[in-house]
């Protein structure tokens, strides 16, 4: 029997409410997230299968632990007889990645197909009518973006609320604006960021979901943090106070500290009672920080020799 440990890796499983948060994510090594439900990744680490599922990946920034898995992701999903996967980025980065996913379709000698959308800080993508992307600047130097999954829902003004459903009708046939445009933030997902403007976005702020990084916890790391645009522990303390989540996910821990002791230095920080909503995405300890497991073997290679 062949030794297949080597091919496992773990991914986490984080069910919050409607929504589950999925991915891997470490310092340096790769960062994935996705929302299955929403039918979104955020960057896209080295393509592990599951995020072939999601048809659109919002790419952060452009070092290789985010980006890596892209022309794989995109040549998977064309050889599946998936439709082409849509890549929304910093604009900066079009043309660049677009050279390089041309290079891979000479490689491959196939034409796989692709949409890449080039974007600025304050532009939305329109998914569907009662959805879009939302992007805004992070501070990771260089140029990085952040996005936010913004439910849009339209609401009855509150003068036609006791108006029969036949009367509303004809109303809106005379052209009266009988609604109002609502915006919920559900997911807000920052990449690697430092500390500043970010996190007062409003939907940074009001996501029902926030996932942002939390890089480093020792005290001498700091300087660490400063050099690579990061965030220290001390950084996030400092923010958490105004944020308005009902969940935050803390990703991209650096394996000089590791998770368990990660998790229990932002404790000795913030207490018991602010830690009931902050989850370490990394967290494979069954612990009330984490969630369910899934540990992940490619398809094709669950058992034999």
């Amino acid at each position: 029997m062949t030794d297949k440990s080597f091919l496992v890796q773990k991914f986490a499983k984080l069910p919050l409410g409607q929504l589950h948060v999925v991915g891997y994510s470490v310092a340096g090594e790769e960062t994935l997230v996705q929302v299955p439900e929403l039918n979104v990744c955020f960057d896209i680490g080295r393509s592990p299968f599951f995020a072939l599922t999601s048809d659109i990946v919002c790419i952060t920034h452009g070092h290789m632990d985010h980006i890596a898995g892209l022309p794989y992701y995109l040549s998977q999903r064309s050889f599946q007889g998936m439709k082409p996967g849509t890549i929304l980025l910093p604009r900066e980065l079009h043309r660049p990645v677009d050279l390089l996913l041309r290079c891979w379709r000479d490689v491959e000698r196939q034409a796989t197909p692709y949409n890449l959308v080039g974007l600025a800080p304050g532009d939305v993508h329109e998914v569907r009518r009662d959805f879009m992307i939302r992007c805004f600047a992070t501070h990771h130097g260089g140029p990085s973006l952040g996005y936010s999954l913004v439910s849009i829902r339209e609401k009855l003004k509150q003068e036609y609320l006791g108006v029969t459903g036949p009367e509303l009708v004809a109303m809106k046939k005379r052209g009266v604006e009988i609604q109002y445009r609502v915006e919920v933030p559900l997911v807000a997902y920052l990449g690697d960021t430092t500390m500043g403007e970010v996190f007062e976005q409003p939907d940074v702020v009001n996501a029902e979901v926030l996932i942002t990084e939390c890089t480093f916890y020792e005290q001498d790391h700091k300087q660490k943090a400063k050099v690579g645009r990061h965030l220290h522990v001390d950084h996030f303390v400092d923010a958490v106070d105004r944020l308005k989540n009902r969940d935050i996910v803390l990703i991209h821990v650096s394996r000089r500290t590791g998770v368990r002791r990660a998790r229990g230095l932002l404790r000795r920080k913030l207490g018991d009672e602010r830690m009931k909503n902050i989850h370490f995405l990394m967290d494979f300890e069954g612990s009330a920080d984490g969630g369910d497991i899934d540990s992940v073997l490619p398809p094709g290679l669950e058992g034999g020799e």
